[in-house]
């Protein structure tokens, strides 16, 4: 059993948290150099002035902004102005093949969770990201793409729901219900194993993100992307009144980006489409 540990200074502290909130795991090789994969099922197709407008005026106003200071409202007021110059700094991400690398900073907010008897505890805080607001619109049209595309071509599990248009918790559970009742009128026994995938987005191993999307048929200018937007990405702890210096995010997916929930779904899909045997026979 580990010894419990006790520390007072705020560094102390902040290296505590960020070992709880973005643990490092061990992995093996997760290298897909060699891996051929199928022809992509869609066209990649750049970001668009007109779906810039879109994403921005889908903003809230008063969210807190990230490292870069740039409240949601100041995009929300000037967007006829600033989607002139936002449109070509967004297409030669893919272009040029470049992520700037004040877009992949971001600001975590450790606040307590409510109803906990004892605060010195790591575990009883939670994380909340504010992501620089020039990127979080490139990832909100970036997201929006890929959703499309999932509708469009079925990229992923039709029972798979979440982060996905008319695929709420409600028509899960519908779901879910339909299923357990018609196998009780076959007279068959149903097992249900409900999982609580603890610090899922930030335990993402990017490259097998990146390896399942392209099994999928999403076009490599899109998961390529993704790798240079997550790879070197930091984040700086802010609590009672202190400020972290920069820390690194080995792995994972940005909390609070609009592209984690999607991309997501493409890294746990496989898990979801299993096979459906009934008395020996595959459907």
């Amino acid at each position: 059993m580990q010894t419990p540990q006790i520390v007072e200074m705020n560094e102390d502290k902040s290296r505590l948290l960020h070992t709880t909130f973005f643990p490092d795991i061990e992995r093996e090789d997760t290298s897909q150099a060699d891996e051929s994969y199928p022809t992509p099922k869609f066209a990649f197709t750049p970001i668009t002035d007109n779906q810039i407008y879109r994403m921005i005026k889908r903003l809230r106003q008063y969210k807190a902004p990230g490292p870069d200071g740039i409240p949601n409202a100041m995009l929300i007021w000037n967007v006829d102005l600033i989607v002139l110059y936002l449109g070509p700094l967004y297409r030669a991400t893919f272009k040029l093949g470049i992520y700037p690398n004040n877009w992949r900073e971001s600001t975590t907010v450790v606040l307590r969770k409510p109803g906990k008897s004892d605060y010195s505890l790591p575990n009883v805080h939670r994380p909340v990201a504010l992501l620089n607001t020039i990127g979080k619109v490139l990832s909100a049209c970036v997201a929006e793409d890929l959703t499309s595309a999932v509708k469009e071509h079925g990229l992923l599990p039709i029972n798979h729901f979440g982060c996905r248009p008319g695929r709420t918790t409600t028509d899960s559970l519908h779901y879910e219900t339909k299923y357990i009742k018609d196998a009780w009128r076959r007279k068959e026994v149903v097992n249900t194993l409900f999982l609580d995938v603890k610090n899922a987005f930030p335990s993402v191993a990017i490259d097998w993100l990146a390896h399942d999307m392209r099994s999928r048929g999403v076009p490599r200018e899109y998961t390529d992307w993704i790798t240079r937007k997550v790879t070197g990405h930091q984040t700086t702890l802010k609590f009672d009144g202190y400020e972290s210096e920069p820390l690194p995010l080995s792995k994972g997916l940005d909390q609070g980006c609009p592209l984690l929930g999607i991309a997501f779904q493409f890294y746990n899909a496989d898990i979801i489409d299993i096979r459906d045997i009934r008395k020996g026979e595959e459907e």
